[in-house]
């Protein structure tokens, strides 16, 4: 699967961060890891990530992001 190198970025931060914590980052978290400041460009990645399978988000949670394990490992 292709991801862009801001999306392969992101997924590595957010992977990480839930290592580390416990528990999702915020999309303002993440925005300000990336100097974004558009919430809606952030929620744009997340969507393309969630469309290609690799996490999945709650609606209207603010940590509800989950990662989507590997096809062997469900």
């Amino acid at each position: 699967m292709f991801l862009t190198k801001r999306q392969r970025e992101m997924f590595d931060y957010i992977e990480k961060h839930i290592r580390k914590v416990g528990y999702a980052p915020t999309l303002a978290e993440i925005g300000e890891q990336f100097k974004l400041n558009s919430l809606a460009t952030v929620h744009k990645h997340l969507s393309n990530l969630e469309g290609k399978g690799l996490i999945r988000r709650k609606w209207n949670y603010s940590r509800a992001i989950e990662l989507v394990p590997p096809p062997g490992q469900r």
